[in-house]
């Protein structure tokens, strides 16, 4: 029996607003990762930067930075990535970096507000980065041309109990509670696993692409899947409880489970919380290129086409590879 199992991991980001945190208290809440502000416009460097990242990192939380942006063209886009790569720079990180576009400050057009990202993210690419857009649901529908950005993962924010969008980091709360943090922070879910901080640990992988809307999360692990999910049980979970956050009931979990008493669970169990899925999900497969590849060599060896592979990997230009470059060819 096949299953659609969703990964889904919890993780947070903060800047000097959220004053001196025990990271060690963060990770044993269950946060996998967190992004840090780095910079704003072309001076500013947030205080507690490289106290933050050293304290998550030596907790095991990936982390990863971002930019506030105040640009309003390329030029000065250029410049407010040259602060923020210069700034990041100077620690590790194992997540992306991250271009935070939420305003439009100089009350520039749709299409040069948009120009100006795309050519803030290839300066952090052009640097070796995995580049990656965060911004509001409603600006980047209104306010950007979503098109010229499509090669770019997203995280996006709306405090919904929906997401209502494709996205590969979904912000769903800015009043998140976490342990070793004082006050609200903001709380987000990462739809994919192995998000590098190098461009060369690998590529933009597919966005999720919901075929209905995702429920807010509390203690679950919500799933765009609509065939069968997987749940893992966490401390203070009943059968009841789960039963209700996922529409189904007590009865129906006991039977797809195999559960003679509903009071015996325990965390770390694995749940089926929907029918079985008739016909297995292809797996997908990757490939490392090699000197002398050639993206029209790689796709006929493994069955694809070129556009394809374009279209799977977020390759603009297929002329463009290089080796030790990973890609999805199935």
């Amino acid at each position: 029996m096949a299953e659609d199992v969703i990964n889904i991991s919890k993780g947070i980001d903060v800047s000097h607003w959220q004053g001196d945190i025990d990271w060690g208290k963060v990770a044993a809440d269950g946060i996998s990762f967190a992004f840090l502000k780095a910079t704003e416009g072309t001076r500013y460097v947030d205080p507690t930067l490289y106290k933050n990242a050293d304290g998550a990192r030596s907790a095991g939380i990936k982390v990863g930075a971002y930019h506030f942006a105040r640009f309003g063209s390329k030029e000065e886009a250029q410049a407010e990535a040259n602060h923020f790569l210069n700034t990041a720079k100077k620690t590790i990180l194992s997540y992306p970096l991250v271009l935070d576009l939420e305003i439009n400050q100089k009350k520039v057009s749709k299409s040069d507000l948009t120009d100006a990202a795309v050519f803030f993210l290839e300066e952090l690419e052009k640097s070796g980065n995995f580049a990656m857009l965060y911004t509001g649901k409603s600006f980047l529908e209104s306010a950007l041309d979503e098109t010229k950005l499509e090669p770019y993962a997203k995280w996006i924010a709306r405090y919904n109990n929906e997401l209502g969008r494709a996205a590969d980091i979904w912000q769903y709360s800015s009043k998140g509670k976490v342990n070793g943090i004082q006050g609200n922070v903001d709380m987000n879910l990462c739809y994919l696993d192995g998000l590098p901080a190098m461009v060369g640990g690998g590529l933009k992988q597919d966005s999720v692409k919901p075929s209905k809307p995702v429920q807010k999360p509390t203690h679950e692990k919500p799933s765009s899947a609509p065939k069968q999910t997987v749940y893992t049980i966490e401390r203070d979970d009943t059968l009841s409880g789960i039963a209700n956050r996922f529409k189904t009931s007590v009865k129906a979990l006991q039977s797809l489970n195999d559960i003679k008493n509903p009071n015996l669970i325990h965390p770390g169990q694995k749940l089926k919380v929907f029918g079985s899925v008739s016909k297995p999900a292809a797996k997908q497969e990757y490939y490392t290129i090699k000197s002398g590849d050639t993206l029209s060599g790689i796709a006929a060896k493994h069955n694809s086409s070129v556009k394809q592979l374009q279209a799977w990997n977020h390759i603009k230009n297929a002329n463009k590879i290089y080796a030790g470059q990973k890609i999805r060819v199935k």
